[in-house]
């Protein structure tokens, strides 16, 4: 499946287990591989990893699933500020 930048950014994040996380901000994607590496998450005040941070970065490996929100696996979510 192939998305873009644009349909990807605002669209929400939820957890696996139906938390929520936020919302994508911006990707980071890798120069030399052109892999889409991290989500910039604007985090929700209702979340889990809400820690007063604007945003974080969130592993894009933590994708599950990309419907109408982004659903991610919250056991392997390592939050990068």
């Amino acid at each position: 499946m192939k998305l873009s930048f644009k349909s990807l950014c605002g669209r929400s994040i939820v957890g696996d287990h139906g938390s929520i996380v936020g919302t994508v901000n911006d990707l980071v994607i890798d120069e030399k591989t052109g892999r889409l590496v991290s989500l910039n998450v604007e985090v929700s005040e209702q979340s889990a990893i809400y820690n007063k941070e604007p945003s974080v970065f969130i592993p894009y490996r933590t994708v599950s699933a990309v419907r109408d929100v982004v659903v991610v696996d919250e056991s392997k979510m390592a939050i990068n500020n």
